[in-house]
C-alpha cells in the first residue's frame, strides 16, 4: 500500500512540474510573439519539424519491418512517413535560415558600422 501512495505523490510532482513547464512555455511564446514574432514562429516551425521527422521515422521503422509488404496499405504508409520526413527536413532547414539570418537592427548596425569613416584614435 505504501509503493501505491509513493506513486501517486511521484506522479503529482511530474504532473505539477509538467504543468509549470508547460506555463513557462506559453509565456515564453507569448514574449516571444510580441517582441520577435517570425523569429518565434520560425522557432516553433523548427521544433514540430523534428518532432514530426522523428515521428514519421519511427512509423516507417515499425511498417517497414512490421507488416506485410503485399498489404494495400503498406505503400501510402510507408512513402507518406517519407513524405513527412522530407517535408520536414525543408521546413526545418527554411526555419533555420530564418533564425542564423541577421535581425533589422543588426543590419543596421553592420551598415553603420561599415559607413563610418576609419580612423586611429592614437594620432
Amino acid at each position: 500500500m505504501f509503493g501505491l501512495y509513493m506513486l501517486a505523490i511521484y506522479l503529482g510532482v511530474a504532473v505539477i512540474a509538467a504543468g509549470f513547464v508547460a506555463l513557462l512555455v506559453v509565456v515564453a511564446l507569448a514574449v516571444g510573439l510580441v517582441t520577435h514574432p517570425i523569429r518565434t514562429l520560425a522557432l516553433v516551425f523548427h521544433k514540430l519539424a523534428v518532432l514530426a521527422a522523428g515521428l514519421a521515422l519511427i512509423l516507417a521503422l515499425v511498417v517497414w519491418f512490421c507488416t506485410d509488404h503485399a498489404k494495400p496499405d503498406f505503400v501510402p504508409c510507408f512513402w507518406g512517413s517519407v513524405g513527412v520526413i522530407v517535408t520536414s527536413i525543408i521546413v526545418r532547414a527554411f526555419a533555420e535560415w530564418i533564425l542564423e539570418r541577421p535581425t533589422r537592427a543588426e543590419r543596421r548596425a553592420m551598415k553603420r558600422a561599415a559607413a563610418a569613416p576609419m580612423f586611429d584614435s592614437r594620432l
